[in-house]
């Protein structure tokens, strides 16, 4: 019976092209081309513990296993519950190394993303032993596709793990695509966002150890970090940057 139907009358099945990384769907096959062009999947980036699926940020990858299971296709959250280390997000077959890692697990808790400065801000990092930093941006979608990076947050870290610098900045280019699913970021966190420009000089001048002679003194190190720095618009001494 089915044979005889009209071909033009046939239900046509759709064929979505999944995201190997991310997991995000397309209609469209150049589509997901597209994206991996733009997304910068690779295995430095930080990975769900339960379903591997490839987070821009640590902070992206807490909001998924936060993701109730009755919302998400798996049951990240579920699992991490019971065998989650809630500091490094790392994922244990047995209880007893989840409480044993627990023992040694001393990262700095998480901190919601704002703007934030040095723990001591009145002590000048001109005396301090920092020898690095460690830069991580988020990027969001301008352009009429969505394909044009900007800076849509910026985070330091010092040699100690420590947050020195962090917050949401404003893009220079109205955002057609968050990217929420990589970067987690929405309309609203960009809100109150630092202007570039100001998020540029706060970080130039952390890295120049708090002098204002315009002079690196930090070894500045990041994944894709010439990309990161073009979206910042800061130029930095080349012998000073370790890109991983």
């Amino acid at each position: 019976m089915d044979s005889q139907l009209n071909p033009s009358k046939r239900r046509k099945i759709s064929v979505r092209h999944r995201c190997v990384a991310c997991y995000k769907m397309f209609n469209r096959r150049e589509h997901l081309v597209e994206h991996m062009k733009i997304s910068y999947h690779s295995l430095h980036q930080p990975r769900c513990g339960v379903c591997l699926k490839h987070c821009k940020s640590f902070e992206s990858v807490r909001e998924h296993l936060n993701v109730p299971d009755h919302l998400s296709k798996g049951n990240c959250k579920a699992i991490f519950t019971k065998r989650g280390c809630t500091l490094c997000l790392q994922i244990f077959e047995e209880a007893f190394a989840l409480a044993e890692h627990k023992n040694k697990c001393h990262l700095s808790p998480p901190r919601p993303l704002g703007t934030s400065t040095q723990r001591n801000p009145s002590s000048s990092l001109a005396g301090s032993r920092l020898k690095a930093m460690a830069l991580d941006c988020e990027m969001v979608g301008g352009g009429a596709d969505g394909t044009i990076d900007q800076c849509a947050s910026v985070c330091l870290v010092d040699d100690d793990e420590n947050v020195i610098f962090s917050t949401h900045v404003q893009p220079l280019l109205p955002v057609t695509d968050y990217r929420h699913e990589i970067t987690g970021l929405t309309k609203e966190d960009l809100k109150d966002g630092m202007p570039l420009e100001h998020v540029r000089e706060r970080v130039f001048s952390f890295l120049c150890g708090g002098q204002n002679d315009g002079a690196g003194r930090l070894l500045l190190v990041g994944h894709d970090l010439r990309h990161d720095m073009s979206c910042l618009k800061l130029e930095y001494p080349s012998h000073l940057l370790r890109d991983t």
